[in-house]
């Protein structure tokens, strides 16, 4: 067996032995949902005594997206009520912050447990209109071109990727016990062996919107490498894809992260479990 072989068929156990559910979703044009319907961007749903989210200057942030949780049955782990929120602020690298990627100073997770029926757009949009903006033109500031209604697709299985950390740990572990040898990263085993194409590709398409599964980067993992803080959020709550209509819908970008990148959100489960937001990575990167 030469080692290109070795390496897939150690690859291809992780693979298999690795799963996560996932519920995949599209964009849907047509006019704004509802205030608390599943959308990407536009008004969400506040309750009466909760103020707009501002930022660290104080400026009001945006909606990036809200879910149904009711839609979320298929995630055992998920809320299966109310809504769950992710905004972030206005500013040139949409609310992140790479050096404290959980810190909710300038993007914020919130979940509402319970949804007031009684509550109406124009209140929310009164509350906005109150924030404070940031100057410039604001479609510097943010990653969406609309808002957009959300479709999801029926809960699914999926496995393991090369691009979760987890792959890569497991794969490597298995390589050093075969070989003796001591290879802490990935750029370690390329180095030496010179092997590449050890993990199938993945089945799924881009644009690549979900929660749950294993996450899409088009750079690198933010929880991996030794000792990393954030290696227990082991949960991808919520992930938005670069995305665009298709030539024969005239083109034209819906969401665009930099140079067409990808957005995501990790949790760790117990927390998750617990319906405690408090601690959640924002991440996004692109090419």
């Amino acid at each position: 067996m030469s080692g290109l072989e070795l390496a897939q068929q150690i690859a291809g156990e992780i693979v298999e032995r690795n799963t996560e559910p996932i519920l995949r979703f599209t964009l849907e044009q047509g006019g704004e949902p509802g205030i608390m319907e599943s959308k990407v961007g536009g008004t969400p749903y506040l309750p009466r005594d909760m103020a707009w989210p501002l930022d660290s200057r104080g400026m009001g942030m945006e909606l990036l997206a809200q879910v149904d949780c009711a839609v979320l049955e298929g995630l055992p782990d998920f809320p299966h009520k109310g809504l769950l929120q992710f905004f972030f602020g206005l500013d040139d690298i949409f609310g992140a912050d790479f050096d404290h990627m959980t810190e909710q100073k300038d993007f914020r997770v919130l979940y509402h447990e319970t949804v007031d029926r009684s509550v109406t757009a124009s209140e929310v949009q009164a509350k906005q209109a109150k924030a404070a903006q940031p100057e410039g033109d604001r479609r510097y500031f943010t990653p969406l071109f609309g808002a957009y209604g959300i479709h999801f697709a029926p809960a699914a299985v999926q496995h393991i990727n090369s691009q979760d950390f987890r792959a890569w740990e497991q794969f490597l572990a298995k390589w050093n016990e075969l070989h003796g040898t001591g290879f802490k990263t990935q750029w370690d085993y390329y180095r030496t062996t010179k092997i590449s194409g050890e993990f199938p590709a993945p089945k799924e398409k881009a644009p690549y919107h979900q929660l749950g599964g294993y996450p899409y980067f088009t750079q690198e993992d933010p929880r991996s490498g030794s000792g990393n803080p954030i290696a227990d959020l082991d949960v991808l709550l919520f992930q938005l894809d670069s995305d665009m209509l298709p030539k024969e819908q005239g083109g034209g970008d819906l969401v665009l992260w930099g140079d067409c990148g990808v957005a995501n959100f990790f949790i760790n489960r117990e927390a998750l479990k617990n319906r405690d937001f408090s601690r959640v990575c924002y991440n996004w990167d692109c090419c």
